[in-house]
């Protein structure tokens, strides 16, 4: 029954994180298409998940995408992540996790006590790698593996 309920929830978390990767990436496109309506209000729809600053975010066809990169790599990190735990039954190990843990720890201060500015890319990649650590959370939280190793989280 537990089983049944993290597979549920790693479905629901893949499939949520899905629709703001592709919903924030449809909406530059639609408006490159002269569809500034449908895509203001995708634009709006993700208003209330991320700051939405052009100048932290990657541009399509000249608009800026409707998630800042931060933002767009943690749902990427959580639907792709989400994704292999549901089909592969798979747990980060916990140094792995510490590791990028402290990584994005690092990023965090950088960015918001010292006030240095990463660049985009980085932001993309810390936002894929928190995702990642989410999805990592989740399972251990449910205690989803795929046998009775001792070492995995």
């Amino acid at each position: 029954m537990k089983e049944k309920i993290i597979k549920i929830l790693l479905l629901i978390f893949c499939l949520y994180s899905l629709f703001f990767v592709i919903g924030s990436i449809l909406s530059p496109i639609l408006a490159h298409i002269h569809q500034y309506d449908l895509s203001g209000k995708l634009t709006a729809t993700y208003m209330f998940s991320c700051h939405q600053r052009p100048e932290r975010s990657f541009w399509i066809l000249g608009y800026p995408v409707a998630l800042c990169c931060r933002c767009l790599g943690f749902y990427i990190g959580v639907s792709i992540s989400s994704f292999v735990a549901l089909i592969k039954k798979w747990r980060m190990p916990i140094k792995y996790f510490v590791l990028l843990f402290i990584i994005c720890l690092i990023d965090v201060l950088l960015n918001f006590i010292f006030d240095i500015n990463t660049h985009n890319f980085i932001r993309f990649t810390i936002g894929i790698i928190m995702g990642i650590l989410f999805s990592s959370l989740i399972c251990f939280g449910f205690g989803y593996r795929k046998g009775e190793k001792n070492n995995v989280y």
